[in-house]
């Protein structure tokens, strides 16, 4: 698990209290738009799926990540909703980067990919081992995979995040798109 000694609920309380004053001083500076991502699935990158196999001997994302992820997501959300019923023109679009991501690893054929499991490019156990660097393997196609290396998305599933984040449905940004953001007066 984690070497942390911050309990899951205060360590999110934190990152909210924190993003809570950074929106505040935004918006005393004028700024009155926010588009904001939350958290993947961060349990489900090559990185995370290699900790899963070492720690629990089993192939998959590795959960307590994950759920750290959703929660911070619903305290987002939460604290959004209460910053703009108190912050006059305050207006916001909130990605569910996980909602997202995770829509892609249950389903990869309907977005194109066949590998959202293992890094394009790296060393080692689904490549998750080492960099993707000179030496490392890459994969014959990198359009068909999720992931670019053992922490970052690849450049078609980057381009598929910002166009859901641009034109999407309210499942995966609410309570507007960044283009009806983009637009609002």
């Amino acid at each position: 698990m984690s070497k942390s000694t911050v309990p899951k609920d205060q360590f999110i309380s934190l990152l909210i209290s924190s993003y809570s004053d950074h929106i505040t001083n935004l918006y005393r500076l004028g700024a009155r738009k926010f588009g904001i991502i939350s958290v993947p699935p961060i349990g489900c990158c090559p990185s995370q799926r290699l900790v899963q196999k070492l720690i629990n001997g089993v192939n998959g994302c590795f959960e307590p990540e994950n759920d750290f992820a959703l929660s911070f997501h619903s305290a987002l959300n939460n604290l959004l909703l209460n910053i703009s019923s108190q912050l006059s023109g305050f207006k916001y679009s909130l990605g569910d980067g996980y909602r997202m991501t995770i829509d892609v690893i249950n389903n990869p054929h309907a977005s194109g990919f066949e590998n959202v499991e293992s890094a394009c490019c790296g060393h080692g156990f689904i490549n998750a081992q080492g960099p993707c660097n000179s030496t490392a393997s890459l994969c014959p196609d990198r359009r068909k995979y999720l992931f670019w290396d053992m922490f970052h998305p690849s450049m078609k599933a980057a381009y598929m995040a910002a166009l859901t984040l641009y034109n999407g449905p309210p499942q995966y940004v609410s309570p507007i798109n960044f283009s009806q953001l983009a637009e609002d007066n």
